[in-house]
């Protein structure tokens, strides 16, 4: 800038510098601001992740841990049940108060461990080895009855997808002229 005299004014120039050099003091703080707010964003964001992790292993735990717990559970009961059907099969009377009884103690019972998760397995129709134990093999005339469950031992039980106990049956085997021998 010029004075009246035509020189250069010194002080406008050296305040004009001094604010160019604020200015590029300013951007350096801003873009450092950034970088730290994005750093930040990122450390959320990664914090959210990992607490989002945290909550679903932690209701996994949970879930397979109350499963283990009705699994336990209903292993250590299943005797119990069992011994109950083997009273009301022994029973010859079923009209006698002792059958009823043991019956509808046999019926609450059951539909506790149901309440629990457990459920009957089928044991008609083929046998299934995953799902059933052959006691014996008879042989069977027809072919429909071939491979299939003939008759019920014992019963078997799931809880879930698990086999806790297999069901104990006979199996039907067509009669052929190499089995008679």
């Amino acid at each position: 800038m010029l004075d009246g005299n035509g020189e250069l004014n010194q002080d406008a120039e050296a305040r004009e510098t001094e604010g160019a050099a604020d200015a590029d003091i300013l951007r350096a703080d801003f873009e450092a601001l950034r970088a730290e707010a994005d750093a930040l964003k990122n450390e959320a964001a990664r914090a959210k992740a990992d607490l989002y992790n945290y909550r679903a292993r932690v209701e996994r735990d949970r879930k397979r841990d109350r499963e283990l717990a009705a699994e336990n559970a209903v292993m250590s009961l299943l005797p119990v049940l069992d011994n109950l059907e083997r009273a009301l099969e022994a029973e010859s009377d079923k009209d006698s108060s002792m059958y009823k009884g043991v019956s509808m103690v046999q019926r609450q019972f059951f539909s506790v461990l149901q309440g629990l998760g457990l459920k009957v397995i089928n044991a008609s129709g083929a046998f299934d080895p995953a799902l059933h134990d052959a006691i014996s093999i008879v042989d069977v005339d027809d072919d429909e009855r071939d491979g299939a469950v003939v008759e019920v031992f014992h019963k078997g039980y799931m809880l879930g997808d698990k086999v806790l106990q297999a069901a104990k049956v006979k199996v039907g085997r067509k009669k052929t002229e190499e089995n008679d021998k």
